[in-house]
C-alpha cells in the first residue's frame, strides 16, 4: 500500500486496529482522512459512532487540499456527495455547485492524487484483485 508519510501509515494501522467495522467503507475513510496532516489530526471530529460530521467542511482550518481529502473520504464512505444535498429535496444553486466539487477533475488536481487512487483501491478491493494490499496487484500481461 502507498502512504503519504510514516505518520499516515501509523495512523492507518492504529485506527484499523481500533475500528469495530472492518469493511471497505471504514478502511477507505480511515485511509483517506489519514493522508493529510490537517484531516488526520481531526479524525475524531470527522467520524463518531458511525456518523460523519458534515459541518467540518465549512470550518476555517480547511484548505483547498484538505477539502479535497474531506470530499473524497465522504464520497467513498457514503457512495454519494453528502454535503451537496444535506436535506432531501433541497436543490439550490449552492448545492449544485458543491456537487461539482466532487468531480474527479476537481478532487484529483492536487499532490495527493496517487494516494486518492490507493483510497479507491481500498474501497473497491473486488475490482483490483486480492493481493493489492500487499503491493502485488493483479495485472494484464500483453505479448509484444
Amino acid at each position: 500500500m502507498l502512504f503519504s508519510s510514516e505518520d499516515h501509515y501509523k495512523f492507518y494501522k492504529e485506527q484499523i486496529a481500533l475500528c469495530k467495522n472492518d469493511d471497505a467503507y471504514h478502511r477507505a475513510l480511515i485511509y483517506t482522512l489519514g493522508i493529510c496532516p490537517d484531516t488526520r489530526s481531526r479524525f475524531y471530529r470527522f467520524y463518531s459512532h458511525g456518523d460523519l460530521n458534515l459541518d467540518l467542511l465549512h470550518e476555517g482550518w480547511q484548505t483547498g487540499t484538505s477539502l479535497k481529502v474531506t470530499r473524497l473520504a465522504f464520497n467513498l464512505y457514503t457512495d454519494g456527495e453528502p454535503t451537496s444535498f444535506p436535506k432531501k429535496g433541497t436543490i439550490t444553486e449552492e448545492n449544485l455547485g458543491e456537487c461539482g466539487l466532487y468531480s474527479p477533475s476537481d478532487l484529483f488536481d492536487c499532490e495527493y492524487a496517487p494516494f486518492f487512487v490507493q483510497a479507491i483501491k481500498i474501497r473497491y478491493p473486488e475490482h483490483f484483485g486480492k493481493d493489492f494490499l500487499t503491493g502485488r496487484e493483479k495485472g494484464i500481461k500483453k505479448d509484444m
